[in-house]
């Protein structure tokens, strides 16, 4: 798996990651360290203010990091309310961002 770019979304590349470490058979007891390793940035931030204690429980590194980056479902509505481009109001431009808003 490549390291995060600071540019790409975090949890575009947290899926990402869970895929890749699926498919290459990684127990999740590795996923928080290996996660750990690859992420810069405000999401390194976030990976390091999980408690010692905490820090092998993936989901717990999962959610820490997604509340830090405030990203949740409230984040996602006021991002699909802000799309007023010409290219979002076109009907498939639209059904589409809609599929991805509601994926996550």
């Amino acid at each position: 798996m490549p390291k995060m770019m600071k540019d790409d979304d975090p949890e575009a590349y947290i899926e990402a990651f869970e895929r890749h470490a699926l498919r290459t058979g990684l127990p999740q007891d590795y996923w928080a360290s290996q996660l750990g390793a690859l992420v810069v940035g405000k999401v390194q931030a976030a990976y390091r203010a999980v408690p010692r204690d905490e820090a092998r429980n993936y989901e717990r590194v999962k959610q820490t990091i997604l509340y830090r980056l405030e990203i949740s479902p409230d984040h996602y509505r006021h991002l699909f309310r802000d799309r007023k481009g010409p290219d979002e109001r076109r009907p498939w431009v639209l059904l589409q961002l809609l599929r991805d808003l509601l994926d996550k």
